[in-house]
């Protein structure tokens, strides 16, 4: 629900436009009619059109206007405003607005995301609105510029660890970039040894200082992350630099190097009942074992590269263990992975499901893609379980207006989500959950074309039909008529998802953390970094391209 607070206050964009015949990929956008009794006129929690024009002056004869010609009398002000979100709204609201049916164009590239992405990290610069963040520590990715209304102005280790996962992955390595970020991220080490939590601590002030305030304690993902990152950015700039054995692996334990600090830690506690990647719940969490395992795997190879064969081998016998953890999660009675244990009250169909599997593959291995007891994005598991994933938004939102498969919707953390970005009444769509939903199936085209076969078994039947009502189980090769209209299908599912986050950023491009359920103005912490790296992670996927390991 929207507030009776201003737009501007929320940082929202353009609103929601009414669907269009001639838009194929519209999932039931809802148009915003002059109607007195509309929700968006009518409520008490309507939008403040006043503080959107700027308009402050009030003469006493509005009063003899009533509420209902004031309200009218204010949308024909904004008409004519010059801040062009509320004129837009205004203007369709009174039929001015000619092409009120269609999308706005959007700002939002891959190119643009990254740079709003750097905008957010301590001494990088940014050619999309320079730097957000002055005066944090250096290579301390910060989660939001926002230090109110929510207050996200720290840096998370597992939000830092995914962005500068997308940073690594970049053509040209930034070297000093992901150097001052490996750095901070070694303060924030010894600093979590002073926490209960240890390496578990979730997050760090923007000096580098441990966050000693009330949280959901330990978060075990978050050392996996980062080590992943590390060991990916060291094998770029090559095993035997200095900055590589100096600061980043030793085999002494003692030493403190980055990575093996958090191996070891990821090897001895991944048993351990932790949070979750929402900071919500605890118990065992998909998406928690699925980094764990890749970071004990990719850990393996790396420590005997390092010449440390001892640790290699129980890293290698811990990922094997964390594996067959992982198959507990499907959920053969309901065709699903369910994405944590231990916890009640959730049908356990979340997106962390979807970003676990993204993460957690062997992306230079287009098997380990397909392998269902890898859960990798384009195996038959998670590939169920994103239909069932998308298919419990389409009538939650209003936003989604009931759009039946194969059309794509925004979607959320899961179904019974509470936060709303600042508080707790409903939960909203998320952008980088929508992103994700992109993603697998973006992942999942890429790698049948690069395999040239699409493997259709009875688990992922009910996924496939989506785009094809004869689709059988089988293996289709590349060129066959079924394989095109199921790739095909996919990728305009996946364009659908990307359109959505298009239609629903700020008129500049930016993208908050959420956009509401009802109005889809963006609403949450501004700026979010992680928003930006999920966008570019996405188009990349597009194009055959994944983020290194």
């Amino acid at each position: 629900m929207v507030s009776s607070r201003s737009i501007k206050e929320h940082h929202e964009s353009s609103p929601l436009l009414s669907r269009s015949s001639s838009s194929n990929h519209s999932s039931g956008y809802l148009s915003l009619p002059l109607n007195p009794s509309h929700p968006i006129l009518a409520s008490h929690e309507s939008v403040d059109l006043e503080a959107m024009s700027k308009t402050q002056t009030r003469s006493k004869p509005m009063v003899l206007l009533g509420s209902a010609g004031l309200a009218l009398l204010l949308i024909c002000l904004c008409a004519f405003s010059t801040n062009a979100d509320a004129a837009s709204v205004a203007r369709s609201l009174i039929g001015l607005e000619q092409n009120a049916g269609r999308l706005e164009p959007r700002a939002t590239t891959s190119n643009y995301s990254y740079q709003r992405m750097l905008a957010n990290i301590g001494g990088a610069s940014s050619t999309a609105g320079g730097n957000q963040v002055p005066g944090v520590q250096s290579g301390a990715v910060i989660a939001s510029p926002s230090t109110a209304g929510p207050n996200y102005f720290y840096s998370w280790v597992r939000d830092a660890a995914l962005t500068m996962k997308v940073v690594i992955s970049q053509s040209t390595l930034d070297r000093t970039l992901v150097q001052n970020y490996a750095n901070a991220e070694k303060v924030h080490q010894q600093n979590a040894a002073s926490s209960s939590s240890g390496q578990g601590e979730p997050k760090f002030n923007t000096d580098g200082s441990l966050f000693t305030g009330p949280w959901g304690r330990p978060q075990n993902d978050s050392p996996a992350l980062r080590a992943s990152a590390l060991i990916a950015f060291a094998k770029r700039i090559g095993l035997t630099d200095p900055f590589v054995t100096g600061t980043l692996y030793k085999s002494d334990l003692s030493a403190g190097s980055v990575i093996k600090t958090d191996l070891e830690w990821v090897s001895h506690h991944w048993q351990d009942s932790s949070f979750d990647l929402w900071e919500e719940v605890q118990g065992a969490h998909f998406f928690t074992l699925a980094v764990q395992r890749r970071a004990l795997v990719d850990g393996a190879k790396f420590a005997t590269s390092m010449s440390d064969p001892g640790a290699a081998t129980y890293y290698n016998q811990q990922a094997a263990a964390v594996k067959t953890k992982l198959q507990t999660f499907w959920d053969s009675g309901n065709g699903y992975i369910q994405a944590y244990q231990g916890v009640s009250g959730r049908s356990g169909l979340d997106c962390s499901v979807m970003l676990g599997a993204l993460k957690g593959w062997d992306t230079t291995n287009a098997t380990a893609a397909v392998d269902a007891t890898e859960f990798g994005p384009a195996s038959d598991k998670v590939l169920a379980t994103h239909k069932k994933y998308v298919d419990s938004f389409r009538s939650l939102y209003a936003i989604n207006n009931n759009a039946a498969a194969p059309n794509a919707v925004a979607t959320g953390r899961y179904q019974e989500d509470v936060y709303d970005g600042n508080g707790t009444s409903q939960g909203n769509p998320w952008f980088i959950c929508t992103l994700a939903a992109a993603e697998v199936l973006n992942t999942a085209v890429s790698v049948a074309n690069a395999r040239g076969s699409l493997a259709v078994t009875s688990t992922s039947l009910p996924f496939f039909r989506q785009f094809s009502s004869s689709a059988a189980a089988g293996t289709y090769a590349s060129g066959s008529s079924q394989f095109t209209t199921l790739t095909s299908g996919m990728k305009a599912m996946a364009n659908g998802f990307v359109n959505i986050v298009q239609s629903h950023t700020q008129s500049n491009g930016s993208m908050n953390e959420e956009f509401s359920r009802n109005t889809g103005y963006n609403t949450g912490a501004r700026d979010l970094t992680w928003s930006y790296a999920a966008f570019v992670s996405n188009d990349l996927a597009s194009q055959g391209k994944y983020l290194v390991v």
